[in-house]
Order: structure tokens, then sequence, then C-alpha cells
């Protein structure tokens, strides 16, 4: 039988590893230096993944694979659709938005930015982050990453204000 980690409904924890993670990525991507910025991006990106999750928590739901709920001891009651897993930014999102409708994956951030097309849906933003986990996280055949500028970091810096307030309880 298995046991939930002890943090796996600490939104406070999350949250306070997300803001490490974010930290680090904005000082990397805001530091001058290009080669700095795939680091970045995936620490953003992680960052990211953490305040969903904190968000969630905080709406109810447990940081475990609902695959494996079966394997549970039987005390802990948790259903799968309870469960909140996985590294896909827009698919936590989408769990976030259905959970909060205050939070509308179709409204706009509109950053100063040269490189990218701005408004950008939050969606959009969410998924923009994706593919730092999926492709530049280690040597891999790039299929959906086009480049990285200080941009990202700016889109870092406007998610993770649109995220801030749905923490507000931890």
């Amino acid at each position: 039988m298995l046991n939930l980690d002890k943090y796996a409904r600490v939104a406070r924890a999350w949250r306070d590893w997300a803001k490490i993670n974010c930290v680090a990525s904005q000082h990397l991507f805001f530091s001058g230096n290009p080669f700095l910025y795939f680091p970045a991006a995936t620490l953003g990106h992680h960052a990211l993944e953490m305040y969903l999750k904190a968000a969630l928590i905080c709406e109810g739901m447990t940081v475990f694979d609902a695959n494996i709920v079966g394997k549970l001891h039987s005390s802990v009651g948790l259903k799968a659709s309870d469960c909140v897993w996985g590294h896909n930014l827009a698919a936590l999102a989408t769990q976030l938005a259905t959970r909060r409708t205050d939070f509308d994956l179709s409204d706009e951030l509109n950053i100063p930015c040269v490189a990218l097309k701005m408004p950008m849906k939050l969606l959009t933003a969410f998924e923009l982050f994706d593919p730092f986990f999926s492709e530049i996280r280690y040597p891999t055949e790039l299929k959906k990453f086009e480049g990285l500028t200080e941009e990202e970091g700016r889109v870092l810096d406007a998610l993770v204000s649109r995220l801030l307030p749905f923490l507000n309880t931890v």
C-alpha cells in the first residue's frame, strides 16, 4: 500500500518552491546572457507547474498520479478525479479554469514584446512554456521550440501575476 507524500496537499510548500524556481528563472532571463535562457526557460516551466499545482491544491486537489490511486491505503480516501499530475501547463491551467471561473484562459496578456506576438491569450502563454519541459530539458530534436529571448521572462512574470491571486489563502 502507498501513502501520500506529506506535501501532496500543502499548497504553501508548492508555492514556496515555485517562487524559488521563478526567481532563479527571472535572474537568468534578465541576465543579458543568451546562454542562460535555456536553463531560465526550464526553471520557468517548473515554476509555473508548481504555481498551478499550488492553486489546484487550494481548490481541494491532491498532487498524486490518478492512475495509481487504487494502490493508496484506503484510509486516504482519495478519488482519481481529485488528483493533479503531470507537466503539461496547458492541461493544468485548464484544470484550474474548470474549478475557478474567475481564471479565464481566454483573457489576454499584452506586454511589450518584439519577437512574441501580443496580445496573447493566457492559454497560449502557458502553451508557450510547455516545450521548455519536453524539448529543451534534454538534448532532443526540437519540433515545437522556436527560440528564446528575455521576452519569455516577461511572459513568465505576467503569468505568475495572474496565478498569485489564487494562492492568497496559503
